[in-house]
Order: C-alpha cells, then structure tokens, then sequence
C-alpha cells in the first residue's frame, strides 16, 4: 500500500533473512491506522485493488510516454521512476532544483539513497497524480534540463 509502509514478502527461506535487514527500514514507522486500513483494503473485495492498480497503471503509462527518449529506469509494479540526469550532464541535486524552479516539479535527488551510483538519479512520484496533471511533464522536464 503506497506510503504506509504496510506489507509482505514471500521468499525462498534461505533469503528472509536478507530481506529483513534490507526492509527493517521500509516497515518500522508505519502510521497508526495503517494495518486496519490495509486489511479492511484487502477485505473490500480484489475488484478495488484492481481499480487502483490499473489507475496507477495509467499513471505510469502517460509518464513514460512524457518521458520518452530521456534515460528513464522504468518501474516493474511500483509508483514512482527515477531519471538519469547525470546522462544529461547534471547532478541528483541540481536537477531536482532546477526541476522545481524552472519546471515546476518536484524530483527527489537520490544521492544517499544506496551505493554511490544512486547520486545520478532523481526520483518522480506519480502515485497520487491524475493522469491531466501528468500529461506535459515531458516538456517540463526537458526544458527544466535543458543545457
């Protein structure tokens, strides 16, 4: 469940353990109703989680048709994706100023999120964006980016 830091892994044996100390820091800070609200969400029936997933789908999709031809590492079943903005001549930091100054949108730098090569990406979030306001983002990135 997107932001509450709410969930499962099922795993061969020899691997839980590893993914414990990986997702010790994806599962401690939930908020307080957040179990109830995934359970009564998992007890509402899978034809809304299927609404929800196809709606993050579509988000998804009209951000990757935006971002066509930039170096974009696609997401495989998540709500965000990041840009290489080092491939465009800039770092995590100062794309995501430049981002929201000239381009009006918030990107979160990368950089101290994992191993060193995680400072040449900034991260976009389009979980809770309808698809209307996704749609030109393309332009607003590349002219935000632009040398």
């Amino acid at each position: 469940m997107i932001g509450w830091r709410v969930g499962w892994v099922v795993a061969p044996a020899h691997l839980v353990d590893e993914i414990g100390l990986a997702g010790i820091s994806n599962v401690v800070c939930q908020v307080g109703i957040a179990q109830t609200a995934v359970a009564a969400a998992l007890e509402a029936g899978d034809a809304d989680v299927a609404a929800a997933t196809a709606e993050w789908e579509r988000r998804r999709d009209v951000v990757l048709a935006e971002l066509d031809g930039l170096p974009v590492v696609p997401p495989h079943g998540g709500w965000s994706l990041l840009l290489d903005v080092h491939a465009l001549g800039h770092g995590a930091s100062a794309a995501s100023e430049r981002l929201f100054r000239i381009g009006k949108i918030v990107a979160t730098p990368m950089e101290n999120w994992g191993s060193e090569r995680a400072a040449r990406y900034v991260r976009f979030v389009f979980a809770n964006e309808p698809c209307d306001r996704l749609r030109g983002l393309g332009e607003r990135v590349r002219a935000a980016l632009a040398a």
